[in-house]
């Protein structure tokens, strides 16, 4: 959908985005608003960066303007640029929404004073975070021989099952015992090592809705996007060998992997960047608030937390554990 064809409430709040994103120091007074007389220098500067938006007494020049859209996200920059009126529309409006709130004091309530001292301390403190980051970018040397030596965490496998469930299997009922369920995948197995279409029984005999009429294909996992029992057999089975059966919550899986190779470095560097970068950022923050000193209250907050116990890890919240594809 293009700036122009949004519904007018959502224009007017995306103008809003733009003009909170980039400050209120963006949004000049006119000099009624002021009281200064313009100096011929602040003529000179005038005729060389004119006033392009204006409604009451809030303007905004061009340079301005130009930052406005170079703050934007880049993907919306091509599409701002292209339809200027469209936005200049919006933004007189809000500029006029501006101009009308300050006249009626509401810029000196407490609650908008606290609010823009928290979006302007936030900004800062994300710029510091931005140059910490820059700085902290790895080399592509670095990035290099971070892949070489992690290339396992970046393989892709190619899957396909048949699932036999049981009564314990979520998302059932399935009438089997585990004992029953055991018995058909151990049948299944035999079928399938003596040369029996995989898509053919996975069509007639899986119980995973999701990957039956695929002939239970399961696309390319990575590491991590399966239950743990699932993706270390995975990882341990040779391509094209059929495994035996394995056990997990879902229920007694066949699984044959079609095929493996690690995704070229190009589609995990942001990763890699990232992986690389965040404990020399975090270490950094760290290291400046340390060197603050900063002082919490006690008599307000309540006192810091005892420290645990030596050797102890705080317990861990509950997670739902990744599952095949299904």
């Amino acid at each position: 959908m293009s700036f122009s064809s949004l519904p007018r409430v959502s224009r007017v709040i995306v103008a809003a985005a733009v003009l909170l994103g980039c400050g209120s120091g963006l949004l000049a007074q006119t000099p009624s608003q002021t009281g200064s007389s313009a100096t011929p220098a602040a003529m000179g500067a005038a005729a060389s960066d004119p006033v392009v938006i204006s409604a009451g007494g809030a303007q905004l020049h061009a340079s301005e303007f130009q930052a406005l859209l170079m703050s934007s996200p880049a993907q919306n920059q091509a599409e701002m640029e292209a339809n200027k009126r469209a936005v200049a529309d919006e933004l007189a409006k809000m500029l006029a929404l501006v101009d009308a709130a300050q006249r009626q004091g509401l810029d000196q309530d407490a609650a908008f004073k606290a609010e823009m001292l928290l979006t302007r301390d936030n900004a800062l403190a994300k710029a510091l975070v931005d140059k910490l980051q820059a700085a902290a970018t790895p080399t592509d040397a670095q990035i290099q021989a971070y892949y070489d030596a992690h290339t396992s965490d970046y393989v892709q496998t190619k899957v396909r099952h048949i699932l036999v469930g049981d009564a314990e299997t979520p998302g059932g009922p399935n009438p089997r015992t585990q004992a029953a369920a055991l018995a058909k995948v151990q049948q299944l197995e035999t079928q399938l090592k003596n040369g029996a279409d995989f898509a053919a029984l996975a069509k007639t005999d899986s119980d995973d809705p999701g990957s039956k009429a695929q002939g239970g294909e399961l696309g390319v996992i990575a590491p991590g996007q399966t239950v743990p029992e699932f993706e270390t057999a995975v990882k341990a089975l040779p391509v094209g060998k059929i495994s035996d059966p394995i056990h997990t919550r879902f229920g007694y899986h066949i699984v044959e992997v079609e095929s493996r190779a690690p995704q070229p470095l190009p589609q995990v560097k942001a990763q890699i960047v990232e992986a690389l970068s965040t404990p020399v950022v975090e270490a950094q923050i760290d290291k400046i608030t340390a060197a603050a000193h900063p002082v919490i209250s006690d008599s307000y907050f309540g006192p810091e937390p005892a420290a645990a116990p030596a050797g102890s890890a705080p317990p861990a919240a509950p997670a739902a554990p990744a599952t095949p594809k299904q």
